[in-house]
C-alpha cells in the first residue's frame, strides 16, 4: 500500500525547494512523472474535501418581516446579510461596494474558492 503522507511530505518538499521537478527529482528516489501524479492526485483530493465542506460564504436575505412597500421602491431598499466564517455583515441598501470589500477581507473572505 501506497503511503499518502509521505507523497505529501514529498510533494511539499518540492514546492518548497523552488525547483523544477526534474531538477529535484536529481536526488531522489523517484521521477518527475511520479512526483506530478501525486502532487495532481493529492490536490483533487483536496478540491474533493473542499467540494464536501460547508461554503465559506452564505448569502441569505433578512429575514425580519417589514410592512408592504411598492415594488420599485423594495427593489431598491433590501438589505443582504453576509455569512463569513461564523460572522453575520449586514449590507444596508446602498452600501459602497469597496467598503463590504474591505469587510470582508478583513473576515478572510475575499470571494476566491479552493484555497
Amino acid at each position: 500500500m501506497v503511503d499518502i503522507e509521505m507523497w505529501k511530505k514529498r510533494v511539499e518538499d518540492w514546492r518548497a525547494s523552488g525547483q523544477s521537478a526534474g531538477e529535484y527529482c536529481k536526488s531522489q528516489e523517484f521521477t518527475a512523472g511520479t512526483l506530478y501524479r501525486w502532487s495532481s492526485r493529492l490536490a483533487e483530493a483536496a478540491r474533493e474535501e473542499v467540494e464536501g465542506a460547508i461554503p465559506l460564504v452564505r448569502l441569505v436575505r433578512g429575514t425580519q418581516p417589514k410592512p408592504p412597500q411598492p415594488v420599485e421602491a423594495a427593489a431598491q431598499s433590501v438589505a443582504v446579510i453576509i455569512e463569513v466564517k461564523g460572522a453575520r455583515v449586514l449590507v444596508p441598501p446602498g452600501a459602497q461596494v469597496a467598503t463590504v470589500g474591505v469587510a470582508l477581507e478583513a473576515l478572510g473572505a475575499d470571494g476566491r474558492s479552493g484555497a
